[in-house]
């Protein structure tokens, strides 16, 4: 099998499996409890919000665990965006729809949403987003890796210059597909809130991180429960998850994206020469993600295709599958989006299966192009 669809999840690394078997087994015990095998709980919990910290370069104070992404985004947007500040909120036509859905629950409550769309490549325009923002803004949401193209966004330009428009409006940007893969330190992109996954870097699915500045007051959450997370996440804490998240912490390479990038360069490089690819994308990309479309051929040809010959790759988000065509795609304007596939990379990815890659699209293209 050549797996090449990490965006929609990764493969959980030998060192985080053990490490999530281990805590399950031997350490049961609920982290609220105070005996002894609560507190065992506890310090594992504890030690993997240290090394969140570390990584985000903030305090631990400021990190959150959660169930993954999409709660992130969901506590984030529609606990950030506060009336009392402004009734305005800016964010792109491009993000997750754990961003996008949340954002209509944001409008039926008497928020103005502000959508910023995509320039023909899928990038988003920085001065867009900051000339959209006024003192009424209460909330900036913008991805710094879109999940669809890897296009990646400004958040330390839009950060710096929406606060001086806006004072008090909060910066989030949804770090899922950026986190483990570039930089995401929280001061120098100069945001407020970030939202993180677990199973996209080697983790389990089920766990996640939402990282809120010191500071922030007020941050309203939609659960309801014991107030564990200081109240920001209610709900007994998946101490196993929790440590197999900071256990795949501590395995991410950045200097890996490198050898990815090349990888990827390869892949765009062999496919174009089939004269039957149009790339979705623009310079400024992830190394890890890539998006192109097959004329004459259809997403889902293309992809059942490709899985008979053992090679995963996806035709949207795994979030979108069975909804028609990409939000994302369609925002760009792309005039092939019913024909895009999306190659995603990771650490095991190989330069051999990038070659086989390129070879089975060539024979699928000579089966079914018109």
């Amino acid at each position: 099998m050549i797996y090449l669809d990490n965006s929609a999840t990764t493969m959980p690394a030998k060192e985080v499996r053990e490490a999530f078997c281990n805590v399950c087994g031997e350490v049961f015990g609920n982290p609220s409890s105070t005996h002894r095998v609560g507190r065992e709980a506890a310090a594992i919990v504890a030690a993997a919000r240290k090394k969140a910290a570390e990584y985000l370069g903030c305090t631990a104070e400021e990190i959150y665990f959660t169930s993954g992404g999409t709660e992130s985004d969901n506590i984030a947007v529609l606990g950030g965006a506060n009336l009392k500040r402004g009734r305005r909120v800016v964010t792109t036509a491009i993000e997750h729809p754990a961003v996008l859905r949340a954002m209509e629950a944001l409008e039926e409550k008497g928020f103005e949403v502000i959508k910023i769309m995509p320039e023909k490549d899928g990038s988003i325009d920085a001065e867009k987003v900051i000339e959209s923002v006024n003192d009424e803004t209460s909330l900036v949401s913008v991805m710094h890796v879109n999940n669809e193209t890897g296009a990646v966004s400004d958040i330390a330009n839009i950060a710096s210059e929406a606060k001086k428009r806006a004072p008090r409006a909060l910066i989030h940007t949804d770090a899922v597909q950026s986190f483990g893969h570039i930089e995401t330190n929280v001061k120098k992109l100069n945001v407020d809130l970030m939202s993180v996954s677990g199973h996209k870097i080697h983790s389990v699915k089920g766990s996640g991180l939402l990282f809120v500045r010191k500071g922030v007051n007020n941050l309203k959450s939609p659960i309801y429960g014991g107030g564990q997370e200081k109240g920001i996440r209610s709900g007994t804490e998946n101490t196993a998850a929790i440590h197999a998240l900071g256990k795949a912490i501590e395995l991410i390479d950045l200097s890996d994206a490198a050898r990815v990038a090349k990888l990827r360069e390869r892949l765009l490089a062999g496919l174009m020469e089939t004269g039957n690819a149009v790339y979705n994308g623009g310079e400024n990309s992830s190394p890890y993600i890539l998006n192109v479309s097959f004329m004459g051929v259809r997403s889902e040809v293309m992809l059942n295709a490709l899985d008979a010959k053992g090679i995963m790759v996806s035709s949207a988000s795994a979030c979108a599958r069975g909804k028609g065509t990409s939000h994302v795609l369609k925002a760009m304007g792309a005039k092939y989006a019913d024909n895009a596939i999306r190659f995603s990379m990771s650490r095991y990815t190989t330069g051999e299966e990038i070659e086989e890659t390129i070879k089975s699209v060539c024979e699928v293209l000579k089966l079914y192009r018109r």
